[in-house]
């Protein structure tokens, strides 16, 4: 398959570190969406999440465009094990029913199904939770159609709509590899303490908070029954997944 990594230009640094990474893999670099140019959107998202949003889906129509079963979506600043390679020019270890691929860990506890056997010893299952961060990602052709529409008027940054706190719910078929074979460099550098420290391209500016008066006490209210209806479904698919499916939380680890 091939391998789109999404990348600004203004980032010759993390261009470079990618070009090099993916020697001797079909790859294309996708010219990723510049939040510091767009307006400020007056939503919940920031300016630079929806450019990142965007950018994803810059990737994911160029892979529609092709023939190509799946395709492979890296953002610049992943790093790989030294078998990534096969799991980008092999397809017959993705299950048929798969939407979505998880390749790489924010080692954040997640709750996976029972382990199918995939290439050099490692295992993929199914994801049954939220596992955070789009850096390293199989699409299938159905679920590259179903972001896209997911996508049109995004409430929640790329990494919520594609990997959610409950992909059963949305009907999604989300897989883990396990030992993962890529990870991000803010994680290499916290548990490996290897990695180049690139500095973030995100920002947090533009999250529209009232300054004071009903408007400011509109907004805390809101916020916290929004938190509140969350912790509670959080916490039923919790119960749903730890005593109905009897699946234990666990970190996956990179290797």
């Amino acid at each position: 398959m091939k391998a789109y990594y999404i990348n600004l230009d203004r980032e010759a640094e993390r261009r470079d570190h990618m070009e090099r990474a993916l020697q001797g893999i079909d790859h294309e670099r996708v010219a990723a969406i510049d939040g510091r140019a767009w307006p400020p959107p007056g939503k919940s998202l920031t300016r630079f999440e929806l450019a990142c949003m965007e950018s994803h889906r810059q990737a994911w129509r160029k892979f529609l465009a092709t023939a190509d079963a799946y395709a492979c979506f890296l953002e610049d600043d992943v790093h790989f094990s030294a078998e990534f390679p096969v799991f980008v020019t092999e397809e017959g270890w993705i299950p048929a029913d798969a939407h979505a691929v998880k390749l790489d860990s924010f080692f954040n506890r997640v709750m996976i199904g029972a382990p199918l056997p995939a290439p050099l010893g490692r295992n993929i299952a199914r994801l049954y939770t939220r596992h955070e961060s789009c850096a390293a990602y199989v699409l299938s052709r159905k679920g590259a159609e179903i972001f896209l529409r997911q996508t049109e008027n995004p409430t929640r940054p790329v990494d919520y709509i594609v990997f959610p706190e409950d992909p059963i719910d949305q009907g999604l078929m989300l897989y883990q590899l396990t030992p993962a074979a890529a990870i991000q460099d803010s994680r290499y550098l916290q548990h490996y303490a290897k990695g180049q420290n690139f500095s973030s391209a995100i920002s947090r500016l533009d999250n529209p908070k009232p300054e004071g008066g009903p408007a400011r006490l509109w907004y805390i209210v809101k916020r916290e029954t929004i938190r509140l209806f969350r912790d509670i479904g959080r916490a039923r698919r919790y119960l749903v997944n730890r005593f109905v499916r009897r699946l234990k939380p666990e970190v996956i680890p990179f290797r």
